[in-house]
C-alpha cells in the first residue's frame, strides 16, 4: 500500500515536540523560571493529568530534566534552552499584534543595557531587520518526507482558552502553533503555495480540516482571501501582516530542528538573505543597544 508523504522540514520536527497548547504553556512557565509540578498546574490552569503527561514528554524529549532533589522539580536542558529564541519571538509577535488580548504582560529587560526592550530578528551576517518577502530558500540536503498523522482532537485542544484565574493564558500565537496543522498552512503560504488545492497536496490535510484552519487563520487576521480568477469563490490565501510578522517563530523552529534533528546530510531547507547574498541565520537583537539577547541576559517580568 503506497502512502503519501509531505515535507518534513525542521520546523515539522520542531512541531512534533513543542506543537501542542499545553507543552507550549509550560515552556512559556519554564522560561518565566518556574520548576516544580504544582507551579505548572497553578500558573496554567490546567489538569494535573495533562500536565504530567506533558512533562513526561518534554522530559523523554530532552527539553525538560527532573531533578533528582524532588522539591527542585524541572529545569530547561540545554536542548530546553535552544528554544528561547522561539519563545522570544512569540512574545515579541503577541506584544505588536495582540498586545491587550491575554489577562498579563510580560516585560522583556536586556541586563546588558539595562532596558525594557522588545526584541527585533536581525540578519546574524548584516545585522539588517529580516523581512520573509527578502529571504529566498531551496531544498536542503537533508530534506526528507513523512506520512503525516492526523489527530482529531487537536484542534479542539488548541482552541480550548486555559486560563488561571481571569487570566487568559492562550492567544493566536499560541493557538498556531500549538496546532501543527495550522502552522504548516502558514508554511506553505512562505513559501508560495496559496491556493486550496496546492496547500492541500502540500500538507495532505483532508478538506474538511483544511478548510476549518483556513477559517480560523481568516478570522484571526492571520490570512486574507484574494480572488483569483472572475469565478467569485477561487481565491488564493495569502498572509497579511500580522501573518507575514509570524516569519520569525518560524524561523526560529526552523533553526533549533536544525541544531536537534537534522542527519548528517545537513539541513532540510537552505535560506539565503536576500540583501547581504548570506545564508540566513537569525540573531534576536535588542532594539534599544544593538546587542544580541540570550537567555542568559534577559530578565522577564510579568
Amino acid at each position: 500500500m503506497k502512502h503519501e508523504t509531505i515535507r518534513a522540514c525542521s520546523i515539522w520536527r520542531a512541531l512534533e515536540v513543542v506543537g501542542d497548547v499545553p507543552t507550549m504553556l509550560i515552556l512559556e512557565q519554564a522560561f518565566l523560571g518556574r520548576r516544580r509540578f504544582q507551579d505548572f498546574v497553578t500558573e496554567t490552569g490546567i489538569a494535573r493529568s495533562v500536565i504530567n503527561q506533558r512533562l513526561e514528554r518534554l522530559v523523554e524529549a530532552g527539553v525538560l530534566e527532573k531533578s533528582i532533589e524532588r522539591h527542585k522539580g524541572y529545569r530547561l536542558t540545554a536542548k530546553g534552552r535552544g528554544l528561547f529564541p522561539v519563545a522570544l519571538m512569540i512574545l515579541r509577535w503577541q506584544h505588536i499584534w495582540e498586545a491587550d488580548e491575554r489577562g498579563f504582560r510580560v516585560r522583556l529587560v536586556h541586563r546588558d543595557c539595562g532596558a525594557e526592550i522588545e526584541p527585533t530578528p536581525a540578519c546574524s551576517h548584516c545585522d539588517q531587520p529580516i523581512d520573509p518577502r527578502e529571504v529566498s530558500w531551496a531544498p536542503g540536503p537533508g530534506l526528507s518526507q513523512v506520512t503525516p498523522v492526523y489527530a482529531r482532537r487537536r484542534m479542539q485542544t488548541a482552541a480550548a482558552s486555559a486560563k488561571r484565574g481571569n487570566w487568559t493564558m492562550v492567544d493566536s500565537a499560541i493557538e498556531l502553533f500549538g496546532d501543527r496543522w495550522s502552522t504548516l498552512v502558514v508554511r506553505a503560504c512562505f513559501t508560495g503555495i496559496h491556493r486550496f488545492d496546492e496547500i492541500q497536496r502540500d500538507t495532505l490535510m483532508a478538506s474538511n480540516i483544511l478548510s476549518g484552519r483556513i477559517e480560523r487563520l481568516l478570522a484571526q487576521g492571520i490570512l486574507k482571501a484574494v480572488p483569483y480568477s472572475a469565478h467569485k469563490d477561487r481565491f488564493e490565501y495569502r498572509l497579511t501582516e500580522k501573518g507575514r510578522d509570524l516569519y520569525p517563530v518560524l524561523l526560529a523552529m526552523l533553526h533549533w530542528g536544525d541544531a536537534w534533528y537534522a542527519d548528517s546530510k545537513g539541513p532540510p531547507l537552505l535560506l539565503q538573505h536576500k540583501p547581504c547574498d548570506h545564508p540566513l541565520a537569525m540573531r534576536p537583537s535588542c532594539n534599544v543597544c544593538g546587542g544580541t539577547i540570550t537567555i542568559e541576559n534577559m530578565d522577564f517580568v510579568v
